[in-house]
């Protein structure tokens, strides 16, 4: 049997049904998993697009057309962004597919790709690409040779890169070329930044020579395969007779080797010299006519072969109380010093006598942007949300 319900309880019940649809609250706004990426829902129910910003200070980019959370690099109002894989908005250094990029953390453009630019942070410097890629190894920037170390700093001082010794500016990471004079020693570094060692040639046929250790321009008495030498204090191999505190040597006029345990014909006359080299005596004295303190002229040729070198020591300018051996390069993470990021210009270049540099950024001393959104086009409220995920 069927009974119909009479009209009066219909409407009732009718009523009673669209008071208890009034009470139930529309759905609060909230993060949602749609298929395999996340979108945040509105009151009403449509996905929110564009910035959102959310109470602990993060910062998600939802499409401007699926509303779906953006991940990875993502282009927005011409600056380069970068999104993790839970959708936060990447800030200082991130490490992308292996290279190392630097996102800024300060005000103006917050979360936006640095690129072309030098990060100073703490006491190192950092130099991003045009493409924005932390910069390794051996990079021209502004027609000047920098070294950066496998950790991005900006190297200073005596390097040791491949086997081979380079100077960088202390004040500025420029690397340097020619004569320096670096702790008081004088070092000569070819068109490469190399420094030479062994037999070096200037254009005006002055020999000397570079500690086959070390570098350094030989002065005074030198030990070179078994041999001595003598060096002037400008480092010019000296020949002939030497008048050395009163005491006389002789130096073989073509190769600058001493004279010892021998008697030899100079100048058609006798002179024995000692195992030391020191003048025993002879047909005649070397005080009556003969060359003294270094008087005489090298041969054009070079001792034992070597390289031909321009400009003199006594030219060079010092800049550093480091020596080979006392900087090796970093490992590690960009920035793991936790010091506060600052893009700015190359390094400070005040106080330097070697090398130049030119800086192509303007320095700025940046407040951070905590709370404003990552593009220019106005505020973005905050949401009562935390990310989509943890």
């Amino acid at each position: 049997m069927k009974y119909k319900l009479p009209l009066a309880a219909a409407c009732v019940g009718f009523v009673g049904l669209m008071t208890l649809a009034q009470a139930i609250p529309a759905q609060a706004a909230s993060w949602k998993l749609d298929g395999s990426s996340y979108v945040y829902v509105n009151d009403d129910g449509t996905y929110y697009k564009g910035w959102i910003h959310t109470t602990d200070n993060k910062y998600y980019y939802m499409d401007l057309t699926t509303g779906r959370m953006t991940t990875g690099w993502k282009q927005i109002n011409g600056k380069y962004y970068y999104f993790k894989s839970n959708g936060e908005m990447a800030v200082g250094w991130e490490q992308v597919d292996g290279v190392y990029y630097y996102l800024n953390s300060k005000q103006d453009d917050y979360g936006a790709m640095i690129y072309n630019s030098w990060i100073h942070i703490g006491e190192d410097y950092y130099y991003v690409k045009g493409d924005g890629v932390m910069v390794t190894g051996w990079r021209p920037i502004n027609n000047n040779w920098y070294y950066f170390k496998a950790d991005g700093r900006c190297a200073f001082g005596w390097q040791q890169i491949d086997g081979t010794w380079y100077y960088l500016n202390e004040n500025t990471g420029v690397m340097l070329t020619g004569w320096q004079q670096i702790n008081g020693k004088h070092y000569y570094l070819n068109t490469d930044g190399k420094m030479l060692t062994g037999w070096l040639t200037d254009s005006n046929g002055n020999k000397y020579y570079m500690d086959a250790t070390n570098g350094d321009m030989s002065i005074a008495w030198k030990q070179i395969d078994g041999k001595w030498y003598y060096f002037n204090d400008v480092g010019h191999m000296q020949t002939g007779w030497q008048n050395l505190n009163g005491t006389y040597y002789y130096l073989d006029p073509s190769t600058g080797v001493m004279y010892a345990g021998t008697t030899v014909t100079i100048d058609g006359k006798q002179y024995s010299f000692d195992s030391n080299g020191v003048y025993t005596g002879g047909s005649s004295s070397p005080t009556s006519g003969s060359p003294v303190n270094g008087s005489g002229s090298p041969s054009t040729g070079t001792p034992s072969g070597g390289n031909v070198v321009t400009g003199s020591p006594s030219n060079s300018t010092g800049n550093s109380n480091n020596t080979p051996g006392s900087s090796s390069p970093g490992t590690g993470t960009p920035g793991s010093s936790g010091s506060t990021p600052v893009v700015t210009g190359p390094p400070d270049n005040s106080g330097s006598t070697g090398g130049s540099s030119s800086s192509s950024n303007t320095t700025s001393s940046y407040q951070y942007y905590n709370s404003k959104k990552p593009s220019s086009d106005g505020e973005i409220p905050e949401f009562s949300t935390t990310g989509p995920v943890a």
